[in-house]
């Protein structure tokens, strides 16, 4: 079907979710092995005295996260640097554990966990990329990227530091 026959039809999309800000914090640099990992953490629950990454799922997701890293270790252009985010939405907990590899690329494996057992990530087969909530994350990690790393004389301890500030997004 085309654009054009499609903006012709009786077709009505389903009206999306209303969109609520959750909190989102980076939760430190995760160092291990020769590669480093800033973790974020998303809440659904804007409730500042609910803990934004419980300590069972942040250690679990650091676990997964460099388990993650040892498949790809091997790949020469893998910088050893990148980005996870852990997200305890509606569903699941999501863990998104991205890294960079040469060329601008961002690479990434997509994992969650049952919320009624938060700590057993397991890989997602379906073919998504990330929510609303984490592309706040993901677009300030590209932006860190370019301004830090893809210049004359790359800066990875710049990078490490760029981070999104932490607040409701």
């Amino acid at each position: 079907m085309s654009m054009q026959s499609a903006a012709a039809s009786s077709w009505t999309p389903p009206a999306p979710e209303i969109y609520v800000p959750r909190r989102m914090a980076c939760v430190g640099v995760w160092e291990e092995a020769g590669a480093a990992l800033k973790a974020y953490a998303i809440h659904r629950d804007r409730d500042a005295a609910v803990p934004i990454l419980p300590a069972e799922i942040a250690a679990a997701a650091r676990r997964k996260a460099f388990g993650v890293l040892q498949e790809v270790e091997r790949d020469a252009g893998f910088h050893g640097l990148g980005y996870c985010i852990a997200h305890v939405g509606e569903e699941v907990v999501w863990l998104l554990v991205d890294w960079w590899r040469a060329g601008g690329i961002v690479c990434q494996k997509l994992l969650s966990a049952p919320l009624s057992s938060q700590a057993d990530f397991k890989t997602v087969q379906a073919p998504f990329l990330a929510c609303v909530w984490e592309l706040a994350v993901i677009g300030h990690e590209r932006d860190a990227w370019v301004r830090n790393m893809m210049r004359a004389a790359p800066d990875a301890q710049g990078y490490l530091a760029d981070r999104l500030a932490p607040g409701e997004y």
